[in-house]
C-alpha cells in the first residue's frame, strides 16, 4: 500500500514537471512571436506547432511516468504545473528570454557584418572605378548603335 502511494505521488510530481516544461516552451514560443511579429497565417501555424509539441510533451510524460495510464489527477497535475509556471516563473523568465534572444541576434549580426565587411570595403573602394567602366561601356554601346549601319555595311 505504501509503495503504490509513493508511485502515485511520483506520477503526480512527474506530470507537474511536464506542465512546467510546457510552460517554458510556451515562453520560448511567446518570445519568438514577440520578436518576429508574424502575420495571422504564420501565427496559426505556430500555434498548431506549439500545441503539437505540448501534446507530445504530455504523451511523453504520461508514457514515462505511468506507462500511459490516464487518470483524472494526471490532467490536474499537468495543468497545475503549467499554471504554477505561468504565475510564478514566467514573469521572470520571459524577460530573460527576450534579452537573451536580442543579445544572440546582435551577436549574430556582428558576426555577419564582420564576415561581409571586406566585401563592403572592396565595393566602396572599387565603386569609382566601376562607375568609370560603366560610363565607358555605355558610351561604347551608344556609339556602336549610332554607327551600326556603317559598321555592318562594310564588306
Amino acid at each position: 500500500m505504501e509503495i503504490s502511494m509513493l508511485v502515485e505521488v511520483h506520477i503526480f510530481l512527474t506530470t507537474v514537471y511536464g506542465g512546467l516544461v510546457t510552460g517554458f516552451i510556451y515562453d520560448i514560443y511567446r518570445t519568438i512571436r514577440y520578436l518576429s511579429k508574424p502575420k495571422k497565417i504564420i501565427t496559426y501555424l505556430g500555434d498548431l506547432i506549439f500545441w503539437m509539441i505540448a501534446a507530445s510533451i504530455f504523451i511523453f510524460t504520461l508514457i514515462k511516468s505511468n506507462w500511459g495510464e490516464i487518470r483524472g489527477y494526471i490532467f490536474l497535475a499537468f495543468f497545475l504545473g503549467n499554471f504554477i509556471y505561468i504565475r510564478v516563473f514566467s514573469p521572470y523568465i520571459y524577460p530573460i528570454c527576450i534579452k537573451f534572444s536580442r543579445g544572440v541576434g546582435r551577436s549574430i549580426g556582428f558576426v555577419i557584418s564582420a564576415i561581409f565587411y571586406p566585401f563592403a570595403l572592396g565595393r566602396k573602394k572599387l565603386s569609382p572605378i566601376l562607375k568609370k567602366i560603366k560610363k565607358t561601356f555605355i558610351i561604347v554601346v551608344r556609339e556602336t548603335k549610332r554607327y551600326k549601319k556603317i559598321i555592318s555595311s562594310k564588306k
